[in-house]
């Protein structure tokens, strides 16, 4: 698999990297955010997988061994130890560190916001969990085709432990049909797996992976018997619209097996990183698993 392309070196330059954006559907910054704040959200997140016996006995929490009661994302016994991490105020504030929202704003030209719905996602060891399947974000976020996602490592993220990969150029083939499929989503992007442009890197914690709403990505199986931690933050201007959703739009991620902001965000100092901005218009949803699925006009002219 090809390695991604490095975007660190050009990090200020905003024509090239809508250029590159354009063209490959996805940037990548080695070492982005500083590795000590990553540290630690990591100890925290660490602390609470501990408490909730999902690291192996005896081993050093920052080991990060998966123990058998490690889980995979939604299933019984995942939601306790969700809700503790979504209540972790450093987790919600690595989505507004101001590297990631200039990042968004050069861009996309003008003023953005974080998504509330900030995603964690641990990964247990394959077979005993599916990896993420390959899909397009848009479907699930839908409202701006122009949404932004971007990918954090929380923890050392060779391949063998399920790094994400992306299809470059895959937002060129517009909104792809689906099919149902195990794992977070449970639905599969119809399209090439063995593509020659699937690319990936081993990934430190600091680095960061931003993608289109129309790039094919996915997570690899966890080969190690180690938990991967990351987290997922999406962005976008604040003059697009955003979708209405039925459980309610401003909602915690898995909302509401995770309760209300108002109870997660108790005792923060602040919840900026999780507020939407007044003047943001709202679009009704549509249902994701439609066969037939217009693609918008984008900025970046895929």
């Amino acid at each position: 698999m090809k390695e991604l392309l490095d975007s660190t070196p050009v990090a200020d330059d905003s024509s090239v990297l809508r250029e590159r954006l354009a063209g490959d559907g996805y940037l990548f910054f080695r070492g982005l955010l500083p590795a000590a704040v990553i540290d630690d959200v990591r100890g925290q997140i660490a602390r609470i997988l501990a408490d909730s016996h999902w690291l192996a006995p005896g081993s050093a929490h920052d080991e990060l061994l998966a123990s058998g009661r490690a889980v995979e994302e939604g299933s019984a016994g995942f939601f306790g130890a969700y809700t503790a991490i979504q209540s972790t105020e450093a987790f919600h504030a690595l989505a507004v560190r101001p590297e990631l929202l200039a990042l968004a704003e050069r861009l996309l030209g003008e003023p953005a916001f974080a998504h509330p719905a900030h995603i964690c996602r641990i990964a247990p060891p394959s077979p005993g969990a599916n990896p993420t399947p390959i899909h397009q974000d848009y479907r699930f976020i839908q409202g701006c085709i122009d949404t932004l996602t971007t990918w954090l490592p929380l923890s050392a993220a060779p391949p063998e432990i399920g790094g994400l990969r992306v299809f470059a150029g895959s937002p060129r083939l517009g909104v792809l049909p689906v099919k149902v499929s195990d794992g977070p989503g449970m639905m599969r992007a119809e399209a090439d797996e063995n593509h020659p442009e699937w690319r990936t890197t081993s990934y430190r914690p600091g680095d960061v992976l931003l993608f289109s709403s129309l790039t094919v990505h996915g997570a690899m199986p966890n080969k190690t018997k180690q938990l991967r931690l990351s987290a997922d933050f999406r962005y976008q201007a604040v003059s697009s619209p955003m979708a209405v959703d039925a459980l309610g739009t401003g909602k915690p991620h898995y909302h509401p097996d995770v309760p209300d902001f108002p109870t997660l965000t108790r005792g923060w100092t602040s919840t900026a990183s999780i507020d939407i901005p007044a003047e943001v218009t709202y679009v009704d949803r549509f249902d994701p698993r439609l066969d037939d699925v217009p693609t918008p006009p984008s900025r970046f002219a895929y």
